[in-house]
């Protein structure tokens, strides 16, 4: 299990450490560790990706851009399935 700081975790996702924060506030469970001799407070990676995962899941941008790559690569094999929503797949 690796735990992360707030600065470790917003970089292994790609956010900013304000969102980290958010994300603790809204519930995203953390805990304190002692490094050197500070305590600071640290998020199991795992539990991290998986909020990660959950907020892409739930962004209309992201869902529109995978949606607009699931287009393109059927256009680009040249499938001809019926419409289906791609996000079920």
């Amino acid at each position: 299990m690796t735990q992360l700081t707030y600065r470790e975790a917003a970089k292994r996702v790609g956010r900013s450490r304000r969102a980290i924060r958010y994300w603790r506030q809204a519930g995203m469970p953390m805990t304190w560790e002692t490094r050197e001799g500070q305590r600071v407070r640290v998020v199991d990676e795992q539990v991290l990706l998986s909020w990660w995962r959950q907020r892409l899941q739930n962004d209309p941008a992201h869902q529109y851009r995978l949606r607009a790559l699931f287009a393109a690569q059927e256009t680009a094999h040249g499938a001809t399935r019926p419409n289906v929503n791609v996000l079920d797949r």
